[in-house]
């Protein structure tokens, strides 16, 4: 490489590895600003960086880059691994709950499709942006005789909430919250000896079009947190599955502090790896995972992501192993 090359690419080369660096930076930060939001989505897509960024040095022949690019390279995928590795629950007592999670786009997902989906794969339904007009178009195609039980609060645009099920469901407050939107409730699984909390959560997004989206996301994401705690004193024995839209991605330090209270992301626990959910209305793939499914005393062995036409998000659908019976009650 003679000329300007070597200079154009030792220039790309280091653009490149800093913002696979700053990824880094921003994992461990609180987030609190717009840039900080897109630097910390930009995390699973930091090995890819830091790869580019080791064949640009190697091309350039710049020794000191390429050693910095090997040692970028090796933290932001040693970062990235867990999230492929499967193990196994040792639970052998069990009953598995499909739980389908979805962002219907202020109502506009596609009743038919999205009910025969459900059938086809659910036994609880977890939405949000639920609207009034969504609950009747998904009446009509004949959710309630699939999913007879339910917990619902349908609002304008953004704000509904809900849960559909095939098993009884005994509705539970989360308890004062204004920040972001939820519904949880009991269910009744057969077989299950102390009822799980399931709930459906949609928090404020950090890009929304108010001037201070990212202070209303710190405040959603944290009340959320609180939430769940009391969740965790509330359920007591009893599992816990906490599905929905978190707007927040898995390499935000506010994410991370949910798993705290044996709460775990079903991603970490099923080795899925990436997960990308968002935006899923153009022909390009989804690029943000910021879609979750937590669990508390229970174990998710397989994710997916599946298309819902209409939506602009990709549903998760999660099995999760609930034990038959207390950890107590075994120990015992």
């Amino acid at each position: 490489m003679s000329g300007k090359r070597p200079v154009l690419a030792t220039a790309l080369a280091v653009a490149i590895l800093a913002l696979a660096a700053l990824t880094l930076i921003a994992r461990v930060r609180p987030i609190s600003t717009l840039f900080g939001v897109v630097v910390a989505a930009a995390s699973p897509y930091a090995p890819v960086m830091a790869l580019v960024g080791l064949i640009l040095s190697a091309m350039a022949r710049r020794t000191s880059l390429t050693i910095i690019s090997v040692l970028v390279l090796t933290i932001t995928t040693a970062i990235q691994i867990p999230r492929y590795t499967f193990t196994r629950p040792a639970t052998t007592q069990f009953a598995d709950v499909q739980v389908l999670s979805s962002n219907l786009r202020k109502g506009q997902a596609d009743p038919a499709a999205f009910i025969k989906l459900a059938k086809e794969s659910a036994d609880v339904i977890a939405v949000s942006e639920l609207t009034p007009e969504a609950v009747e178009g998904f009446s009509q195609a004949g959710i309630d005789a699939a999913f007879p039980y339910s917990v619902l609060f349908p609002g304008a645009g953004a704000g509904g909430i809900g849960l559909w099920s095939r098993y009884p469901l005994a509705a539970v407050s989360p308890g004062a919250r204004r920040s972001f939107t939820m519904v949880a409730a009991r269910v009744q699984v057969p077989g299950v000896q102390v009822p799980p909390l399931i709930a459906s959560v949609h928090v404020f997004s950090p890009v929304a079009s108010q001037r201070d989206s990212v202070d209303g996301w710190e405040v959603s994401i944290a009340d959320a947190k609180a939430v769940l705690d009391r969740f965790s004193d509330v359920a007591g024995e009893a599992a816990v599955i906490v599905a929905g839209d978190f707007n927040t991605t898995s390499d935000m330090q506010q994410f991370r502090a949910l798993l705290s209270n044996g709460y775990r992301d079903a991603t970490d626990q099923t080795g899925a790896g990436f997960v990308p959910t968002f935006p899923a209305d153009s022909w390009l793939p989804p690029a943000l995972e910021i879609d979750h499914v937590l669990t508390r005393r229970a174990t998710a062995t397989s994710l997916t992501a599946v298309t819902v036409e209409g939506s602009d998000h990709r549903a998760l659908l999660a099995t999760v192993h609930i034990p038959t019976i207390p950890q107590s009650l075994n120990d015992g």
